[in-house]
This record gives structure tokens, sequence and C-alpha cells, in this order.
């Protein structure tokens, strides 16, 4: 990939920051949705799966797929060209609107805060949080209760993310507001659904990208 090339995407990407809502004007959520990818190197394809969950009870409502081919290499901070466009075809499929999109990917918890979930977010105006299984940024861990958790930090010294605690014992994931949400809040959120390490919704995502269609 040119230079020249990655240099104007990331000012796009910083165009998007400017865009960025990182409060919570709602009252209430009735459906969340998660998003995970899989990828097929061989056939160079890869599948979005989006499912909506019923909330609080996280009862499987929809659940949707898209295959798009991989058009844009791996590169690390430009993850969102690589994965959006498989995600924007199977948003555009669902039936219902969620209130919150989980991503699996990260939100403002980006060099140019602008991770998956807050590409998608910025670019849809939706409410998107990021949740990650591993770090992009240095941290310090929770304690080993569920529900521990501390902030991390861009070089900037901006808090952009926590490390958070889902099981006791369990290692912990990393959160980030995508978009139209804070900190609080997606703590709440992702802490409500889950029942093992990974959110409910992101972790059947997960299971059915690797099933495909």
């Amino acid at each position: 990939m040119k230079k020249a090339v990655l240099e104007r995407l990331a000012r796009s990407q910083l165009e998007l920051s400017r865009r960025l809502k990182l409060s919570w004007t709602e009252n209430s959520v009735e459906l969340v949705a998660g998003a995970d990818f899989s990828y097929d190197l061989t056939r160079k394809k890869i599948t979005a799966c989006l499912v909506v969950f019923r909330f609080p009870e996280l009862k499987l409502i929809e659940k949707v797929w898209a295959v798009k081919n991989i058009s844009f290499p791996y590169i690390s901070s430009y993850l969102a060209f690589r994965e959006a466009p498989a995600f924007f075809a199977a948003f555009q499929k669902l039936k219902v609107v969620p209130d919150i999109t989980l991503i699996d990917g990260n939100g403002i918890a980006h060099p140019r805060k602008m991770g998956l979930a807050s590409f998608v977010g910025v670019i849809l105006d939706i409410c998107t949080v990021g949740c990650a299984k591993r770090p992009v940024f240095s941290f310090i861990p929770p304690g080993e209760k569920r529900g521990s958790y501390t902030y991390f930090f861009n070089d900037k010294k901006e808090k952009i993310g926590v490390c958070l605690r889902t099981r006791t014992e369990v290692k912990p994931i990393f959160v980030s507001p995508g978009h139209k949400i804070d900190f609080k809040k997606s703590i709440q959120l992702v802490l409500r659904c889950t029942r093992y390490r990974i959110p409910e919704p992101l972790r059947q995502a997960h299971i059915l990208a690797k099933k495909g269609p």
C-alpha cells in the first residue's frame, strides 16, 4: 500500500473523528446487536455476522450475514477499511434497528480515535461500542472481581478505553466507546450482556460468523 494512500486514509479518519459523539442521550435499551467477522484467506473472502438480542433478557431475535471480497490488506490502525464494507452489507439486511451495536474491535481506542466501532458508528450515525480481546495500548490490570476495571490512555494522556473484568479471575477485555455512548454506559451494557468472558451478542456473532450463512 502506497504511503500517499495511507496518508489520505489517515486524514479521512481524522475528519470522521471530529464527528464523534461520546455521550449517551437515550432513555432505554431494548435491542442490542453484536458484530464479528471471519476470514477465508484461500478464497479471499470476509464474512460479517450481525446478531440482535432483546435486552435485558438476551433473547436472540435476528441474525444476518454478508460475504465480501477482501479488498484491503491487513494494516495496523486501518482495519476499518478492511472490515467495514462487510459490516455495512450485513447491517443493511437487518429487519430491526438495534439501539446499541457491540463490535469485535476498538472504538476510540485507536491512534486517531477511529477504530472499527467508531468508524461504522459515525458513518451510519448509530450507537456502537468496541470490545477487543487484546490490548492496543498499555494498561494496568484491574482487580480480579467481576466488574473491576481500569482506564487506559493514549500518547496524549487522553482516556480512550477500559480494561474490564467481565468474570472473576478471568482475563479482562478492552472496551471503548464507539459513537453516541459514554464510558459509564459502555461498561454497564457490556457487563449486563456478559454471561461468560465475552458479551453474549459478540460470542454468538463469533460462532455464527465461523459457520457462515
